[in-house]
């Protein structure tokens, strides 16, 4: 007896396809005046040159394995951490139980704006620098989507 076809072959999906998965707060984040949308490290260091320590800005991971990172100044210059998303929990190292892990990218932004939650290691969240421009309407209505998908 002959065997069925095979069923065509399916489209590989990307971070993006799957993006309400993994962030459930979009809509959240992306009404956060802090949150800055795409943008690569040199330009946040430009951003938060001079600023005093704590103040952090959230934006979109250049690393395909993160989606967001924080840059934030700390011990008088501008650091880097990437968000991490592991078993449905967001931290800054998801491979350390002791570490902070929230349901949600802005429980765990909320977390760090407490100066005695930080650790000496861990991101001072204390002073969000907000962006200067609006996000366009693109990118509003898919967050929008987004939330309600989740």
């Amino acid at each position: 007896m002959p065997q069925p076809p095979l069923p065509p072959p399916t489209k590989v999906h990307t971070q993006v396809d799957y993006i309400h998965c993994l962030v459930p707060d979009l809509q959240e984040i992306t009404a956060c005046s802090f949150y800055w949308g795409k943008m690569d490290r040199y330009e946040a260091e430009r951003l938060l040159d001079n600023k005093p320590e704590g103040t952090f800005l959230l934006r979109d991971s250049a690393q395909e394995e993160h989606l967001f990172s924080v840059s934030f100044r700390k011990y008088g210059r501008s650091l880097h951490a990437r968000i991490e998303h592991y078993q449905h929990r967001f931290s800054f190292d998801s491979h350390d139980p002791a570490v902070f892990a929230a349901p949600t990218v802005t429980g765990l932004i909320e977390h760090y704006k407490d100066p005695a939650c930080v650790m000496f290691f861990e991101p001072m969240l204390t002073a969000p620098l907000a962006r200067s421009q609006p996000f366009t309407l693109q990118q509003l209505a898919r967050a929008v989507i987004v939330s309600h998908t989740t």
